[in-house]
Parts: C-alpha cells; sequence; structure tokens
C-alpha cells in the first residue's frame, strides 16, 4: 500500500488517505511517499508503519538516536528542531480550528536551548535473557519492549547509571528474575540524582555491591528498593536503602524537593520558560490573591507567591499537598497555604477577586468546574494544558458561559516527542 504523507497529527503520526480514509502511519514526515503496512483497521481509518520509503521528504533527517525507528518514546527525531516547531504550530491550530476557537494563537516557543539530554526523570524495564543476563529496555513503538544501552533524552549521568548498573548485576548477582523497573531522576539545577530500584521481591539481591556501585557515580544522592508485588504500581512499599529521602531542584530562585512519589515537570530548563510564561500572563500585583487549582507540589503557586497577598493550592494528594508544604518552608514563603481536596467538591464560590491558575491532569476539567468558576468572581483565569484536545473543548465551554480567551501559549516542553504544553489567559466578557 502506498500513501503520500499530506501532514502531521496530534499524537506524533503522519496523516494521509486511501480512497477517502485517513490512514496514519507512526514516524512519518510531510512528504514521505512511503509503502506502508497497515497494522489495524477500523471502521473509519487504518493504523500503519512504514515498511520503505519510496522518496523521502525534504524535511526528514537521519534521526541522532539508533534506537529512534523502533522506540516509542520519541516521535520526530527524523525532522530537525526547527521544523518540528513549525508542525507543532500547525497541530495546535488545526485542534484549535476543529474545536472552533478563534482566539489568534502565539508561535509556540522552545523551552530552552536542549532539544536532547532535557529529562529529569526516565523508566526502564529490567528484561532477562535466555542466558539468563538483564537487559534494559523501553517501550516500543510495537507495544512490546525494545533493549537499549542508554537514551539521547536523559542525562550522561542516567545512561551512565544503566551501563554500571547492567554490569555489577549481570557479573555479581545470581538469582535476577525479580529486577522489574529502574527509575532514575534528577535535579538539573543541583546534580542530584535518586535512583529507585523496583523489584517484585521483598528483598533486593546483591543489595551491598550495588550500594557500593552506585555510590561511584557523581550526583548519587538517594538509592530506593522499591516493592511491587504482582508488577502493580498501586501497592508499593519504598524503603530508602542509602543517603537523602529526597532530591532537590532548582527553578529560577526558587528550590523545590523532589520525593519517589513527587511529580515533577519532565523538562527542568523548560519549566522556567512555563512558569515565567505563566507569571507574564497572570501579572500578579501586589495584594492579589492567587488560587491555584491541581496544585501538585506548589510549584506554581510559590514562583507566584513574590508580589501576592495569598497564594491558596488545591490537590487532592495527600503526598502531593506535604512536598507543597515543605518546598514553601524550604523557600520561606509565608504567604502559602496548601488544601487536600478533591477539586470537584471545592466550594468555588468561597473565592472572590482572585487570579485562578489552573493545571487539571491530561483529561481536562469537568462541565461542573468549567461553570462554578466561571460564575465565581475573578480577575484572570490562566489555564495551563498538556493535552491540546481537551485544553480546545474546554476553551470552547468556558466561551459558552462567558469567559473568553485573550491569548494562547504553546511551548515545547518535550521535544523530538508529539507533545505540547500551552497556556490560555482568560477573563471575563
Amino acid at each position: 500500500m502506498q500513501v503520500v504523507i499530506e501532514k502531521l497529527v496530534f499524537g506524533g503520526d503522519g496523516f494521509a488517505k486511501i480512497d477517502g480514509k485517513p490512514i496514519f502511519v507512526s514516524k512519518a514526515v510531510p512528504g514521505d511517499e512511503l509503502e506502508v503496512e497497515v497494522t489495524e483497521e477500523k471502521k473509519n481509518y487504518y493504523r500503519a508503519r512504514i515498511s520503505k520509503i519510496i522518496k523521502p521528504s525534504p524535511d526528514r533527517i537521519q534521526p541522532a538516536c539508533p534506537y529512534f525507528e523502533n522506540c516509542g518514546g520519541c516521535d520526530h527525531q527524523n525532522i530537525s528542531y526547527q521544523n518540528q516547531l513549525k508542525y507543532k504550530d500547525e497541530i495546535f491550530q488545526e485542534v484549535l480550528d476543529r474545536a472552533g476557537v478563534r482566539t489568534k494563537l502565539e508561535k509556540i516557543i522552545p523551552s530552552s536551548n536542549h532539544p536532547f539530554f532535557y529529562r529529569n526523570s526516565i523508566r526502564f524495564f529490567f528484561i532477562l535473557d535466555k542466558n539468563k543476563n538483564i537487559s534494559f529496555a523501553r517501550h516500543s513503538n510495537q507495544d512490546d519492549f525494545l533493549i537499549v544501552d542508554s537514551c539521547m533524552l536523559q542525562s550522561e549521568t542516567a545512561n551512565k547509571i544503566l551501563v554500571t548498573l547492567k554490569s555489577f548485576i549481570n557479573k555479581n548477582v545470581l538469582y535476577k528474575s525479580s529486577f522489574w523497573q529502574l527509575k532514575i531522576r534528577e535535579g538539573k539545577r543541583t546534580g542530584d540524582v535518586m535512583i529507585e530500584i523496583i523489584t517484585t521481591d521483598k528483598e533486593l539481591p546483591g543489595q551491598e555491591g550495588i550500594l557500593k556501585t552506585l555510590k561511584t557515580i557523581k550526583g548519587v544522592r538517594s538509592i530506593y528498593h522499591t516493592i511491587a508485588p504482582g508488577k502493580s504500581l498501586l501497592n508499593l512499599k519504598r524503603r530508602l536503602i542509602f543517603g537523602s529521602p529526597i532530591i532537590y531542584e532548582k527553578i529560577g530562585g526558587f528550590a523545590f524537593q523532589i520525593s519517589p512519589e513527587s511529580f515533577f515537570q519532565t523538562n527542568s530548563e523548560g519549566v522556567k520558560t512555563l512558569y515565567d510564561k505563566i507569571k507574564e500572563f497572570a501579572n500578579v500585583k501586589f495584594g492579589d490573591k492567587v488560587v491555584d487549582l491541581f496544585c501538585g507540589t506548589g510549584t506554581i503557586g510559590i514562583y507566584l507567591s513574590t508580589l501576592a497577598k495569598q497564594v491558596t493550592g488545591i490537590e487532592i494528594e495527600p503526598v502531593a499537598v506535604r512536598d507543597a508544604i515543605d518546598n514553601a518552608r524550604i523557600n520561606k514563603v509565608q504567604n502559602c497555604k496548601f488544601i487536600c481536596c478533591d477539586v470537584s467538591n471545592l466550594a468555588i464560590g468561597q473565592f472572590s477577586n482572585c487570579i485562578w491558575i489552573l493545571d487539571p491532569p491530561r483529561a481536562g476539567l469537568s462541565k461542573k468546574i468549567i461553570s462554578d468558576i466561571s460564575h465565581s468572581n475573578f480577575d484572570v483565569l490562566i489555564y495551563v494544558s498538556c493535552d491540546p484536545s481537551t485544553f480546545a473543548r474546554d476553551l470552547k465551554r468556558f466561551e459558552s458561559r462567558g469567559v473568553v480567551t485573550e491569548k494562547i501559549q504553546p511551548i515545547d516542553m518535550f521535544p523530538q516527542s508529539h507533545h505540547i504544553e500551552s497556556i490560555g489567559l482568560l477573563l471575563k466578557k
């Protein structure tokens, strides 16, 4: 089956048509002439992968990573970074147009000068081969695992951890079947590194030697052994086996703690770009009240706290609220308070004449929350989103309730991938 790729769509696939029926091709570039293999056929569309490049697009480049073609981690390494930004602008505009959002889209801005090696958190799977040796793997683009020795999105320190740990275990540990996952977290601005080794058994095979080996790597401040019975992430039991229970990251003039459970934006340098733009849109003045819904570990609220009279963060996860309180204390910020509460049950009416900061999960906002906020008395609403589709949907729902979108700024927090972060500035009519 031969196709010519017309464009990219949100999700990272190239788009073409076969007899009028849409076909979505992974790892494709607009302008490619391809021979493709259908991997999934639905009533209204096909999914496919490339079997042969008949004529490459002028925009196609050689990917830097040897694993790119089969790895599920990156979508666009075969496109120059400048063209990635161009295509993401087009994709975002198409999503807005489809939803009927007419606000002018600002040009996407790169989050930093580093389109590679930017991730501060990454997870690998242990794979045991027929010779009883372990390797590390990431999810492939075919719903299975791909053996890798490195990743170009994580730091050289993290790559060194992979090589060092793999070598030690294969040479010195006899029983390897309980090793399941490895998670590495870093403070890009502090150099702190946290390592979490997840097993299915209560004991960590070769623990003493593993600790001795990993402690030699510069920056390692924290090592956890985590037990995941039945390979489930829902009932984890963590034990600190070396160093500090937390590591730190710096964003602007603030320091933030990261625990194994903490959510923290994956691109540390990009976070400052994102937060500076939120600060610009919010335009917090002396004496303003800020209410930060879905506040997580409190990073946005604390970043905006300099001029605000009061910042109130609302978050459903108790561990995140604990971290938020600690982060305020670490930074000697006294005008922030954090409340553990399901936003869906929050009495929105108790807040008035405030600046709303909304940073919901990928699924976006419920109709109830949109309605309640729209009927509240507020000055400015800032909507931060990691999903253009739900973002556009929610902007239309706000619009129908008299809250209009003044500005939309996409930010490329995740180079090489299809993901797009965005900020909306909303005001009452």
